[in-house]
């Protein structure tokens, strides 16, 4: 077991392997947040392809945008801007919005 941390109370385990004593345990899958990522040329306004991307964690979300030489996501309006008025740009997974189109930033 890799790792155990206490939540609420209860005992967590955060990864599995078959060194776990025996017993009973609820798996509980965390769906993540599901968002719509365009990617583009350097040379060229206009998307090149768009991917779904679920993350899971602020890790993950981190991990991808470093990847990329990215520093945040901007949501991607098409030309229209939301209900402010402008167009945000998301620091952190806690502020993406399931579905919505972003694309990174550098």
């Amino acid at each position: 077991m890799e790792t155990i941390q206490e939540e609420l109370g209860s005992m967590v385990v955060r990864s599995l392997d078959r060194d776990m004593p025996l017993g009973n345990y609820t798996l509980r899958v965390d769906e993540g947040i599901a968002v719509r990522v365009c990617h583009y040329d350097e040379s060229d306004p206009l998307p090149v392809h768009q991917e779904e991307k679920v993350f899971y964690t602020e890790e993950d979300y981190r991990e991808f945008l470093g990847r990329r030489g990215w520093t945040w996501l901007r949501e991607f309006d098409g030309g229209f801007r939301n209900i402010d008025g402008m167009v945000r740009n998301v620091d952190s997974m806690d502020d993406l919005q399931p579905g919505v189109l972003y694309r990174g930033m550098r």
